[in-house]
C-alpha cells in the first residue's frame, strides 16, 4: 500500500511518494493533478496528504469531479485523506490568483453517500454527487485554525464559543484555514 502527498511543492513527507506538477520542486513523481488517470493502480493508496493544494485545482466542475473520482479510484477501503485549505473568507484565499475553488464542509459532504441518501429521502436540493459518480468520502474530523487574534481571545476566555460563532458568521479573516480528515468507504 502507498502513501502519497499530492501537490507536494516544498512540503515533502517521509514515507510518502511526493507528487507535484512542477519539476522545480523535485518531487518523486511529476504529474498534473488535473490530468487523469493518475499514475497509480486501483485501490493501492492507503493515505493521501493534500496540503494547500485542493483549492488550486479543478476550476470547472467537471474537472473537480474527475479529480475526486480519481482519488477515490486509487484509494483502498478506509484510506485516510488529510486535506488542509485556506478558509474561503480569509485574505489568504482571496488574494491568491491561483486559488480557483473554495473548499468547504458542505462541498466535501456532496461526496458522502450516506448524506446523499438522507438528502434524497428528505427531497433536499443538495447535489447528490456521491450517488451520481459512485464515490464515497466521509468527513471524520474537521478542525478550524483561527487567526492569532481570535485564537488568543478564545483561549484566554475573553470570548466564549457562542461569541466566536457569531464573529465567524459576521466577519472575514477569523478562520485562517480548515483541516479535514476524510475516510474512503468502498
Amino acid at each position: 500500500m502507498l502513501k502519497i502527498n499530492l501537490g507536494s511543492g516544498n512540503k515533502k513527507y517521509e514515507g510518502f511518494l511526493n507528487l507535484d506538477k512542477f519539476n522545480y520542486f523535485q518531487p518523486d513523481i511529476v504529474h498534473d493533478l488535473e490530468i487523469v488517470p493518475y499514475p497509480f493502480k486501483d485501490d493501492e493508496v492507503e493515505e493521501i496528504k493534500m496540503i494547500h493544494i485542493l483549492e488550486h485545482i479543478g476550476k470547472d466542475s467537471d474537472s473537480f469531479i474527475n479529480i475526486m473520482k480519481e482519488i477515490y479510484r486509487i484509494c483502498c477501503n478506509n484510506a485516510k485523506i488529510d486535506i488542509v485549505v485556506p478558509h474561503p473568507r480569509n485574505d489568504d484565499f482571496l488574494a491568491d490568483p491561483t486559488h480557483v475553488r473554495p473548499i468547504t464542509t458542505l462541498g466535501l459532504q456532496l461526496f458522502d453517500k450516506n448524506l446523499n441518501l438522507e438528502w434524497k429521502k428528505a427531497g433536499s436540493a443538495n447535489s447528490q454527487l456521491a450517488l451520481i459518480h459512485n464515490v464515497n468520502f466521509k468527513i471524520v474530523k474537521t478542525t478550524i485554525i483561527l487567526e492569532k487574534k481570535y485564537h488568543e481571545l478564545y483561549e484566554s476566555k475573553k470570548i466564549n464559543h457562542e461569541q466566536l460563532s457569531d464573529i465567524i458568521s459576521k466577519f472575514n479573516n477569523v478562520i485562517r484555514e480548515t483541516h479535514y480528515q476524510l475516510k474512503v468507504l468502498k
